[in-house]
């Protein structure tokens, strides 16, 4: 697909897009920061952060940023628009075809994708459209996984909920704990462990042993470490502990688990 705009607009004074045929290009629009409106199609839509704005070819559009007071907080959001023409992208505009707002949350790694994105665009002498390309794949199938996770009416508890799966996923070889977990969104042990359990249906340590052990799958697969130090590698206090959750899991001891692998060393 290619990719047509790609960028970070913010703005700390009132602005006014004129209405405009979006024509051969998809529009998405994520709201990160205060409120502004749009008018798509005729109606108008309040839009707030986290809400993402897809248009399609042909719609009409329109952006309102009002900030009348002058303590109003500023406005800003993600853009993107791509050229129409590709199956796998009319694909997978088909599933939203009927929808023109929704809220995503602020999630992190959609945030991460969406930087890149941007950078690689404004890259004037290098720029690579394959690699554009399979960014804009990466935020949509990101985008898609969000959109799954759950409906609008909860997206304060998913999105605090994505934010400590990122914490995790990012820690997760550390001595983090439960504690050190909440604290990385500002919430109680108990409010933390509460939204986590309601949105994935799944405790937060639970989930911490989960990636864990994914890891220490993947470092046997790769070979050249005792399973002691593929332990303590992948955040294990000991090597008696990791068997224990391993053969929790799995039903099988580590060893056996790797006698079936073909190491590649």
């Amino acid at each position: 697909m290619q990719v047509i705009t790609a960028g970070f607009s913010k703005h700390t004074r009132p602005f006014y897009s004129p209405k405009r045929m979006l024509r051969q290009y998809y529009l998405l629009r994520l709201q990160t920061e205060g409120f502004c409106q749009t008018r798509i199609n005729g109606t108008v839509y309040d839009v707030a952060p986290g809400d993402l704005l897809l248009c399609k070819p042909q719609d009409s559009y329109e952006l309102m940023i009002k900030l009348e007071e002058d303590h109003a907080h500023p406005s800003a959001d993600y853009y993107l628009s791509l050229e129409q023409g590709e199956d796998w992208l009319q694909q997978w505009w088909e599933e939203y075809e009927s929808i023109v707002k929704l809220n995503v949350g602020i999630d992190e790694m959609l945030i991460s994708i969406w930087k890149l994105l941007v950078q690689e665009k404004r890259r004037v002498k290098d720029s690579d459209a394959e690699v554009l390309n399979y960014m804009a794949r990466s935020l949509l199938l990101h985008m898609k996984r969000l959109i799954a996770g759950g409906d609008s009416a909860n997206v304060y508890e998913r999105s605090i909920s994505n934010r400590i799966k990122t914490f995790i996923e990012k820690n997760a070889t550390e001595p983090i704990t439960l504690r050190d977990a909440a604290a990385s969104v500002g919430l109680s042990v108990s409010r933390a462990s509460q939204l986590f359990k309601e949105t994935f249906d799944q405790s937060i340590m639970d989930y911490a042993i989960e990636v864990r052990l994914s890891l220490a799958k993947e470092r046997m697969l790769i070979g050249g470490s005792t399973l002691q130090e593929i332990a303590y590698f992948c955040g294990f206090a000991n090597y008696t502990h990791f068997n224990r959750l391993f053969h929790s899991r799995y039903r099988m001891s580590p060893s056996d688990y790797r006698k079936q692998l073909r190491p590649l060393d």
